[in-house]
């Protein structure tokens, strides 16, 4: 129960701090000249530029409304919860933070805009919800289809700015695309930025004192690998370990200080599947679980 709360309460503030920067970049930037973004909101945007009078936060939470209730009975209930709990928070934050930025600058608005937002749904990403009907739509295309889930949004997003063309002029689509394309650099270095691990190897003929003060001091997961040196023709095992980037600086220093003829070496990994060193979104992790059960 104690972990729950924790975790919805850590949930909840990165989803308002997330919705934060998605207001300031669609209320401050966007709005002002007319683009678009992608997804739900871009779709409540084009209704929006056409019919003012119905509240834009409004259009938004009814148009994910549908998709959260589809995705209910497809892809789960704890996900679907709180990514209702973050369309909801999301949609609070375009009503009342609603700051004006008058930059004439269209390209300058489209750039800083497709940071701020980017840097935002990153922040949301990492919850156990989603804020976007349309990351909805894309794991249900994965569900079912097995279509990649970026590849799934950026053919939506593709689709709404052809749509887009009907009812806003061609230079406000191509800003828009602007807008879309740094977003998702954005999004995509600061959700791997938050979730970044490494892997060590250590080979060192001292390697049972550095492995218990690794896993009995430090409480550093180890894996021993077998090994047999090439040249030397000796067995001697390799400590294997993924970790976090403040983890590394505590291997290098034990090892060093232990063995300082140790060989170490650091590398750079991309999806560690795990519940407790892994990098991938709760979210994610469910759908594994899920798939995994169905199988």
């Amino acid at each position: 129960m104690k972990n729950t709360v924790k975790s919805f309460l850590t949930d909840t503030v990165l989803m308002l701090l997330g919705s934060s920067l998605c207001a300031v970049a669609i209320n401050g930037f966007l709005r002002h000249h007319e683009f678009l973004s992608g997804g739900i909101a871009g779709t409540s945007l084009i209704i929006y530029y056409r019919w003012p009078a119905i509240p834009f936060p409004i259009l938004y939470l009814l148009l994910n409304v549908p998709v959260l209730f589809l995705g209910y009975f497809i892809v789960g209930k704890k996900f679907i919860i709180y990514s209702l709990w973050a369309v909801l928070i999301h949609a609070t934050m375009f009503q009342f933070l609603t700051p004006f930025f008058d930059i004439p600058d269209k390209l300058l608005s489209a750039l800083v805009a497709g940071v701020l937002n980017g840097a935002g749904v990153a922040l949301i990403l990492r919850t156990n919800g989603t804020c976007s009907g349309t990351e909805i739509i894309s794991i249900i295309l994965n569900k079912f289809y097995s279509v990649n889930i970026g590849t799934a949004n950026l053919l939506m997003n593709a689709a709404l700015m052809f749509v887009a063309c009907f009812f806003l002029s061609l230079d406000k689509v191509l800003y828009s695309f602007v807008f879309v394309t740094m977003h998702s650099l954005v999004m995509n270095a600061v959700f791997k930025g938050l979730a970044k691990r490494k892997a060590v190897m250590v080979i060192s003929k001292r390697w049972k004192e550095i492995l218990d003060e690794l896993s009995l001091v430090r409480r550093i997961g180890v894996t021993l690998l077998s090994a047999k040196g090439g040249y030397t023709g000796s067995e001697e095992p390799i400590l294997y370990s993924i970790v976090k980037n403040h983890q590394v600086s505590v291997i290098r220093s034990v090892v060093m200080r232990t063995d300082p003829a140790a060989f170490i070496a650091i590398m750079e990994t991309t999806d560690i599947i795990n519940d407790t060193v892994g990098n991938q979104p709760p979210w994610k992790m469910q759908m594994y679980s899920d798939k995994i059960r169905n199988y």
